[in-house]
């Protein structure tokens, strides 16, 4: 008789969860991220706008938005227990309900740093607290599927043209449209699955920092060239403007994300995410060649930021661990955002050295995790845990 491998029994399944379940976590990963994506990122910076102001309060809003993030992060990983993480991600969503709901009616600068707070904390609690629910709500056999589903759907949805090209007060509406989803899809979560703790080299002390690093050096590129794309006029035209061009982007997307759900149940997020690598600083590299080179390069950037984004969920919710979403998100998605916008304000295209320095980085962690991952006095992961 042959005995299952190693591998076979960390992609064996620890339940099966309901098609409700898979649904309602796929849709509640969807609405976080059609909040963030298309509110916070969007409407309520094109809402600021009209104060006026230039860019005078773009850096400290941004900074008032980012440690509350941090905040809102740490404080729902300290505060989050099982049994109440429900209703803890559903006052998330509450408090970033209201932040879009108040940025609709904001005419003044302290108004907005408020909106500013409520959009970081509440965007930081739901992610957190998500993170903390969806192993035992979907198991670690489909985990990938619906993230990979719910991320791809999202990026889709914000591309389409009327959303993408939407007023400040139809993405304020949208946010608050998608705060509220992801109340009601939070609320049919059945947590019927065991608690599992993953473990493996990927989830020691070393291990966490190799993946904080390797997410940071992602968010931080792909922040500064979004940045550059929306803030230079020829650059935007070409690769994210006109009904076509958003639709293939849109489309893109999708199928990126469903392919990182596949690549994700199959354990091979180094795979996934290296690709992403790749793809990103090729795109990036094809912004300096010319026009004939920018719908390729849209398409690659689209894919890059949808296969990444998944794994940046995927890594977290796997562990189990509340904290270690609010540690990953805290310097890889806050501070990796803050850091890439700040670059980028001052220029118009995507410095060769910031490829250089991010592929050398990603480059420098994956070797790392090898070499790591064949030290003997490394555990075996428990519980169907691990990547």
């Amino acid at each position: 008789m042959n005995l299952p491998t190693n591998r076979e029994k960390v992609l064996q399944e620890e339940f099966y969860p309901s098609e409700r379940s898979q649904v309602a976590a796929t849709v509640t990963i969807a609405a976080t991220y059609v909040y963030f994506l298309i509110f916070a990122q969007f409407g309520f910076l094109k809402a600021l706008e009209s104060l006026g102001t230039d860019s005078t309060l773009l850096r400290p809003v941004l900074a008032v938005m980012g440690v509350a993030g941090i905040g809102g992060g740490v404080f729902m990983a300290r505060w989050f227990h099982e049994n109440h993480g429900r209703g803890q991600v559903m006052s998330g969503f509450v408090v970033a309900a209201a932040a879009a709901g108040l940025t609709w009616a904001a005419r003044t600068p302290a108004v907005f740093f408020l909106c500013a707070a409520l959009t970081g904390a509440g965007t930081g609690m739901v992610t957190v607290g998500l993170c903390g629910l969806l192993r035992r709500e979907i198991g670690g056999g489909r985990l990938g599927r619906c993230i990979g589903i719910g991320t791809g759907l999202a990026y889709a949805f914000c591309n389409l043209p009327p959303v993408f090209s939407g007023a400040a007060h139809t993405q304020a509406m949208l946010g608050i449209v998608a705060a509220c989803t992801g109340m009601i899809a939070v609320q049919m979560f059945e947590q019927r699955g065991p608690r599992q703790l993953a473990g493996g080299y990927d989830y020691s002390p070393r291990g966490k920092t190799v993946w904080t690093l390797i997410f940071l050096a992602l968010v931080g590129l792909d922040s500064a060239a979004f940045y550059i794309i929306q803030h230079s006029p020829e650059l935007k035209l070409a690769t994210w403007a006109g009904g076509p061009q958003l639709f293939l982007n849109a489309g893109v997307h999708l199928a990126a994300g469903l392919m990182a759900g596949l690549l994700l149940d199959r354990r091979w997020i180094a795979g996934a995410v290296g690709g992403a690598a790749v793809l990103l600083i090729a795109a990036c590299a094809l912004l300096e060649q010319g026009a004939g080179r920018y719908s390729l390069a849209a398409g690659l950037y689209a894919a890059a930021v949808s296969i990444y984004s998944a794994a940046l969920v995927f890594y977290p919710a796997r562990s189990g661990r509340p904290g270690l979403a609010a540690l990953v998100y805290a310097v890889a998605g806050w501070t990796g955002s803050a850091l890439g916008i700040g670059l980028a304000q001052e220029l118009h295209r995507v410095p060769f050295r910031l490829l250089a320095a991010s592929g050398v980085l990603i480059a420098a962690m994956f070797i790392i995790r090898h070499l790591g991952q064949h030290r003997p006095d490394i555990p075996i992961q428990k519980n169907g845990g691990g990547l």
